[in-house]
């Protein structure tokens, strides 16, 4: 069957001859979704670990999940790729590890002449709302790690021209995109989300994201985001306006209410924890001075 799909060197590549399928995106930025919808329209393998996430596969962690997020870290996509090839015979591997967006050059070595690409990215403020939700109140933070990301997406859409980029809301409004991209019929998809998420099939979550949020962590973004003048038009986004939380609240007010229910939940749980954390500090000392009398 003759497709739109292209090996990492430029060169067009039949669907029987892909041996792998890469999604090179930002993690809390749809890489789940994705990978669940390619694999029905490529007739692939989800890898069934973690987030179905090749990394995550257990002989594999103690290499890939060192230090993964810096730049520098080498790792043995030979071996990788050995591993990999224990689980799939004839079918097209899914792979959605985030990190691997880092390591694009060492991945075409390896996977180059049999293996094909996707890429995307989401917008800022999601994806910075969904960091915070899982991670931890740090919205410069996040907002610091999506531009370095963003920075490192830009690069691969100029390298790799030939590999379909479609951002995360534009899949959302019409996933069937991908498909025209890559040449391949559509086919039905089971598509559940993150695990826990909260989200069952293709839909925005944007709203609920940035209910997550209050005008403190807005701005706290926007300040961040205007260190990297002309990243956020590049892939289309806006920084956030005077009525940014007023608009979304309009938008999907049940959404909306969702993301202020989680916050409330996870300051709670925060408290807990500290808590709990002050208490045992309070208890260790005391043993520890009952130990020393």
């Amino acid at each position: 069957m003759s497709t739109s799909i292209h090996n990492f060197h430029g060169d067009p590549l039949s669907l029987d001859d892909t041996r792998f399928f890469f999604i090179f995106c930002p993690n809390n930025s749809g890489t789940t979704v994705f990978s669940q919808y390619l694999t029905a329209q490529l007739d692939g393998y989800l890898p069934p670990f973690g987030n179905h996430e090749g990394q995550m596969m257990p002989q594999l962690r103690d290499v890939m999940r060192q230090m993964p997020w810096k730049k520098t870290t080498v790792f043995d996509w030979e071996f990788i790729r050995a591993q990999w090839e224990t689980l799939v015979s004839d079918e097209i591997f899914i792979e959605a590890s985030p990190p691997n967006m880092l390591r694009v050059d060492q991945i075409e070595q390896v996977f180059g002449h049999d293996s094909s690409a996707f890429i995307s990215i989401c917008n800022p403020y999601q994806h910075v709302a969904s960091s915070m939700r899982r991670y931890a109140l740090k919205p410069d933070k996040f907002a610091r790690d999506w531009i370095y990301k963003a920075k490192q997406i830009r690069k691969l859409r100029r390298t790799y021209p030939h590999f379909p980029f479609v951002p995360y809301e534009r899949f959302v409004r019409n996933p069937q995109v991908i498909n025209k991209k890559l040449g391949v019929p559509v086919q039905d998809a089971k598509v559940k989300g993150k695990h826990g998420s909260g989200i069952d099939g293709i839909s925005s979550s944007f709203v609920r994201s940035i209910g997550f949020f209050n005008e403190a962590d807005v701005a706290a973004v926007t300040r961040e985001l205007e260190t990297a003048p002309g990243l956020m038009s590049y892939f289309g986004y806006d920084l956030a306006g005077p009525d940014f939380l007023d608009a979304a609240r309009e938008n999907s007010p049940e959404e909306f209410n969702v993301g202020m229910a989680r916050r409330r939940l996870w300051e709670r749980h925060q408290a807990k924890a500290r808590s709990a954390a002050e208490g045992g500090g309070i208890r260790s000392i005391l043993s520890w001075g009952r130990r020393r009398g």
